[in-house]
């Protein structure tokens, strides 16, 4: 029990040493420069125009016009449209 105060009282004592705020010599003050003025806001340019059917749709869910299932289905859609005008062959089709 005697050592349990005793690491309490070392603890409270750690800790009052180590957040008491120290006592700093009085001197002058020292002169601060003034802050310098933040420079003018350059302008916003806009991102670039998608250059493909699915930049367009990536662009137009992440602005929020597009919900995730609109997405979806719009993709399946640009898929099935790939997939009629240019199949792919596999290996050995030939």
């Amino acid at each position: 029990m005697l050592v349990l105060v005793v690491l309490i009282a070392a603890t409270i004592a750690a800790w009052t040493f180590a957040l008491w705020p120290r006592a700093r010599a009085v001197s002058a003050p020292e002169a601060v420069p003034a802050p310098e003025p933040a420079p003018a806001p350059k302008p916003v340019e806009p991102p670039p125009r998608a250059e493909s059917t699915e930049g367009l749709l990536v662009a137009q869910l992440i602005r929020g016009d597009l919900t995730q299932s609109q997405y979806r289905k719009a993709m399946a859609c640009l898929a099935e449209r790939d997939e009629t005008r240019h199949p792919l062959s596999l290996p050995g089709e030939g």
